[in-house]
C-alpha cells in the first residue's frame, strides 16, 4: 500500500468543532463515524471544544496549546525535529486569517511548511422580520463563536435600524448600533471583532 496524502504531514491542525466534522468527512466518509481512528499525522486542536470533538469523532488529540486560539497554537506546536522542516496541514474556513500560517512559518525555533485548504465556508444569514423584532427589542446578551457570526449579528442590527448605506464609523456612533446587547465571545479574533 503506498504512502497517502495525509502521511505527507507531520501535522493536522483542527482550529473548530466544525472543522473537525469537514476533515472527519473528507478522510472517513460517512461510514464508521464512531470508530477509533488512527492516522499518522499527529493532530493539534486549537481548544477544548475542538478536542472533544475530535476525540468524539475517533480521533487521538496529541498537542492543545494553554489558550485555545490560533496564536497561541501556532507559538506553541512543538516541533517534530528542529533540523528537519515540520509539515502541517491546515484544513480551515474560507474566512479564517492568516495568523497561524504567519506565525509558523516566522518560528526560528524550526523550520515549519504549511498546506492550507479552505475546506468549507461560512455564510451569513438574514434574520427575518419576526427574529429581528426579537433581537431589537428583547435580546441583551449575544454570544459569538466567530468574526463572521460577529459580522453576520450587525448586518442584521443595521438592517433593522436602516443604516445599511452608512459608513462603518457612521455605523458604530449611531444609537443602538450594537442592538443594544453585551457581546460574549468565544476568544479573542471574535472580541475583536466586536470593538
Amino acid at each position: 500500500e503506498g504512502e497517502s496524502f495525509l502521511d505527507k504531514f507531520d501535522y493536522v491542525i483542527i482550529t473548530s468543532p466544525e472543522s473537525a466534522q469537514v476533515f472527519a468527512g473528507a478522510i472517513r466518509g460517512d461510514e464508521n463515524q464512531n470508530n477509533e481512528m488512527k492516522i499518522s499525522p499527529k493532530i493539534a486542536a486549537v481548544g477544548k471544544s475542538t478536542k472533544a470533538t475530535l476525540e468524539k469523532l475517533g480521533f487521538e488529540v496529541d498537542f492543545t496549546p494553554t489558550k485555545a486560539d490560533g496564536q497561541s497554537l501556532a507559538e506553541q506546536l512543538p516541533y517534530v525535529d528542529k533540523v528537519k522542516l515540520t509539515r502541517v496541514l491546515y484544513p480551515a474556513s474560507a474566512k479564517a486569517a492568516d495568523t497561524i500560517q504567519e506565525i509558523l512559518e516566522s518560528r526560528k525555533d524550526a523550520s515549519f511548511s504549511l498546506t492550507r485548504f479552505n475546506t468549507y465556508d461560512t455564510v451569513p444569514v438574514t434574520f427575518t422580520q419576526e427574529q429581528l423584532d426579537v433581537i431589537m427589542g428583547d435580546v441583551h446578551i449575544a454570544c459569538f463563536g466567530s468574526p463572521s457570526s460577529v459580522d453576520s449579528f450587525l448586518a442584521n442590527v443595521d438592517r433593522a435600524l436602516g443604516n445599511e448605506d452608512l459608513s462603518d464609523e457612521d455605523k458604530k456612533a449611531a444609537p443602538n448600533s450594537n442592538g443594544n446587547t453585551v457581546a460574549c465571545c468565544i476568544g479573542p479574533t471574535s472580541a475583536r471583532r466586536c470593538l
